[in-house]
């Protein structure tokens, strides 16, 4: 199903008959915590089993039912390390005839599948509204450990996790529900900057051929400087050109490197350099790792205690040593850009600094376009 094409939850429960559209509005209107589904449900004016259907229609995967939940193999928690089920939101519930390992997740998306395929084999998604699902994880794994720099973002309608927007909602708008980038046509696609030709202005490079390169390969020495690319981005008309000029820097000063995107309590790729699967950076932020750290700190950082996360985030950028600094918007943080190993080795001590520059314009670029 084409994701331009994907109704809103709350519109697909109006249009079918299921709730009026004045409980909706007041749903969303309201303070209480929780996605619509479960706010629905709370007040009494959904039943559950009615919103699980809905939202494997919304999503197009198959839905858990309550009583699906309440017969669920409760011996198969201890299959996913209890962080990755909390900040996942999922929990395996069965195994299908040929063997499958039945995952109820919040938000089924390609990535979490990815994620639950390495961790435990072959899959099959299914959504569930989160008010039980919740519930039980906790039950099952705990409740996760929250300090003082945990960002709560989490949105008040259930979502697809990378979705395009309707026309009317600005994701990178911190006022929007939805709390992500807009410009979202390559997602998940390690995209060379030459694609938007910004790279041939002479104000960025002298060079117009500036390639992403595989890691552990030398990049041509006439790099963008950090300078230059500051200037542009003052400048920049859109996020698209904002984050390929992000890019363009990244390429030229750092062996691979990456911008993603914080949605939730997860941090998800969305631009990479020298990377060879950028669906590989799904990274949840209650588990320890440089980009949780940039998140959490909202400063840049390097070097982490070796963690599943930290590991991760490691094979992916090819380097022990990962640096990352945050992308704030209006005291939010909405992506970081992390990065691994120098083209100048070890002794470059300036590209911890430069990187922090690097996040900090592009946050102001962010914010001046969203202000029009």
């Amino acid at each position: 199903m084409a994701s331009f094409g994907r109704v809103r939850i709350g519109d697909l429960l109006v249009e079918k008959g299921l709730v009026h559209a004045r409980d909706v509005a007041a749903a969303l209107s309201s303070t209480e915590v929780g996605r619509l589904c479960s706010v629905l449900i709370t007040r009494g004016v959904l039943e559950f089993d009615v919103a699980a259907r809905a939202l494997g229609e919304q999503r197009g995967v198959p839905a858990a039912l309550a009583r699906h939940l309440e017969g669920r193999d409760t011996s198969l928690a201890a299959k996913l390390p209890s962080d990755f089920g909390r900040a996942s939101c999922a929990l395996p519930i069965g195994r299908t005839t040929g063997g499958a390992m039945i995952v109820a997740a919040r938000d089924p998306d390609a990535a979490l599948r990815t994620s639950l395929e390495r961790l435990v084999g072959s899959v099959t998604l299914v959504v569930t509204p989160a008010t039980r699902l919740e519930q039980l994880i906790a039950a099952a794994y705990g409740d996760a450990p929250r300090d003082e720099f945990d960002i709560d973002i989490d949105s008040a309608v259930d979502l697809w996790p990378l979705d395009p927007p309707p026309p009317d909602v600005d994701m990178l708008d911190p006022d929007s529900i939805r709390m992500a980038l807009s410009s979202l046509d390559d997602v998940r696609v390690a995209k060379d900057p030459n694609q938007s030709g910004l790279i041939q202005m002479s104000t960025v490079s002298p060079s117009p051929s500036i390639k992403l390169q595989p890691a552990g390969r030398a990049l041509p020495p006439a790099a963008p400087k950090i300078a230059a690319i500051l200037e542009a981005l003052e400048r920049a008309a859109s996020r698209e050109v904002a984050s390929d000029l992000a890019m363009s820097f990244i390429a030229g000063r750092w062996l691979a490197g990456a911008i993603v995107v914080v949605r939730d309590d997860t941090a998800i790729g969305y631009r990479g350099h020298g990377i060879a699967d950028l669906a590989e950076l799904h990274l949840p932020l209650r588990l320890p790792s440089t980009i949780a750290r940039a998140v959490q700190t909202q400063r840049t950082k390097s070097e982490m205690p070796p963690s599943p996360a930290q590991d991760q985030l490691a094979r992916v950028l090819h380097a022990q040593a990962i640096t990352a600094a945050p992308v704030i918007v209006e005291g939010r943080v909405m992506a970081v850009v992390a990065t691994g190993d120098s083209i100048h080795g070890s002794a470059d001590t300036n590209a911890a600094n430069e990187l922090g520059q690097l996040a900090y314009a592009l946050g102001e670029a962010w914010d001046r376009i969203r202000r029009g």
